[in-house]
């Protein structure tokens, strides 16, 4: 018997809908499905498309890092910080930003959403001592040629955003880094799907995929078996829990980000800004975003008065101004992380009909475009346009990886 759809897509997040949207374009028979659980990974994304400030470190890397401390800054005994992404990864990041420009064209032609798309000044990492300054020469020594990386004296970086704080040692510029908002862009790739024929159930809790002589047949969800004969794995934060219902051990697990969002301001940073305890950017309404904290909470995505006041402190000693204004909202989401802070894509051993697209924490956003591209790719049979042999699972099986969080 036929199935009633060639692909389940397990999560509505932007990884699922990037891939619903990709296989749609195909004329797949793809239905996504989505249970809308507190805590999804896109609310905790700034919306920041920093890959190079990402593959490096300069991003949510170093607050990732600095984290693992009980200080804001980069400890003595972690004097570089976080090593760069794997350069298989950066070329993956680099490769998946340049498609925003266009992809902000199509999706606002097929389903009417601006993504907003904003063409940054860049990245700006304010250095606050020797430490961090050590860190960033480390980084310049280290770069490909071709990627533009300025370190800046006190004045210059005065000069760029005069609100900073006086007390700055420097900082470190990555021009032409971008950013979107998250959510809209998560909205924009399901309706786009659905305006190309996919189908969306939200409300729908999937118990368990089922799996028949090693070959994926379908799904149980609340409301019964749908049967298909391809699943995509893009549960976030929940994809070991639906994994092990189809027998496979997939090393993910929720890394909780807390964010503050002010009240609107008039123009007050030009410059998408980070440090080692935050991150700040101003929307497109006048918001200041601020984030991000990386728990391991569990699935606990319920903001805490500590983490919350740790993240406006750093705030203000980066940019005093926001001493005196008011926070709008305060929220939480569950990232998707894994043990060597890569995403998890492409098949499984020995199980047909099974595929990842999942494990994407800091980079999720980013990384979108060209995840759901190769995923559609790899399930139609199609050439892919770049190979997810580094990020399969199986990785796993071949190294020992460390704990995400300590």
């Amino acid at each position: 018997m036929k199935p009633e759809h060639d692909v389940v897509v397990i999560g509505g997040g932007v990884i699922g809908c990037a891939v619903t949207y990709e296989l749609a374009k195909r004329s797949v028979n793809v239905l996504l499905l989505d249970k809308s659980l507190p805590g999804r990974a896109t609310s905790a994304s700034a919306g920041g498309l920093w890959p190079v400030g990402e593959a490096v470190g300069l991003g949510c890397g170093i607050i990732y890092h600095a984290s693992q401390t009980d200080d804001d800054t980069i400890s003595d005994d972690a004097k570089f910080g976080p090593e760069s992404l794997p350069v298989e990864f950066q070329d993956f990041l680099m490769e998946s930003n340049s498609r925003f420009e266009r992809l902000a064209e199509e999706l606002r032609d097929l389903c009417g959403i601006d993504i907003e798309y904003d063409r940054g000044r860049g990245l700006l990492f304010t250095i606050n001592d020797e430490r961090e300054w050590s860190f960033v020469e480390h980084i310049k020594s280290k770069l490909s040629d071709g990627i533009a990386f300025e370190t800046l004296t006190t004045n210059e970086v005065h000069a760029l955003e005069p609100g900073l704080s006086p007390a700055l040692f420097g900082g470190a510029l990555l021009p032409g880094e971008d950013q979107v908002n998250p959510m809209l862009l998560t909205e924009a790739y399901k309706r786009a799907a659905m305006k190309l024929g996919a189908t969306f159930q939200p409300q729908t809790s999937v118990r368990a995929i089922r799996v028949k002589a090693d070959r994926v047949i379908g799904v149980e969800t609340q409301n019964g078996f749908v049967s298909c004969h391809t699943v995509v794995n893009a549960a976030g934060a929940w994809a070991s829990r639906l994994a092990s219902t189809a027998g496979l051990e997939l090393p993910v697990k929720p890394v909780r980000g807390q964010v503050v969002l002010t009240e609107a301001l008039p123009p007050s940073l030009s410059l998408c800004l980070s440090t080692s305890s935050t991150y700040l950017l101003q929307k497109r309404h006048g918001e200041i975003l601020i984030g991000s904290t990386t728990e391991d909470a569990g699935f606990d995505a319920s903001v805490t008065h500590t983490a919350i006041q740790k993240l406006c402190r750093g705030a203000i000693r980066c940019l005093p101004m926001l001493r005196d204004v008011s926070v709008k909202r305060v929220w939480a989401g569950l990232r998707p992380g894994t043990p060597d802070e890569l995403p998890i894509l492409g098949k499984a051993n020995g199980l047909e009909g099974y595929v990842n697209a999942t494990g994407g924490f800091r980079t999720g956003i980013v990384a979108s475009p060209l995840t759901g591209e190769v995923t559609a790719q790899l399930i139609t049979g199609e050439t892919m346009n770049f190979s997810v042999k580094p990020f399969e699972m199986r990785r796993f099986e071949e190294t020992a990886c460390g704990p995400l969080t300590k």
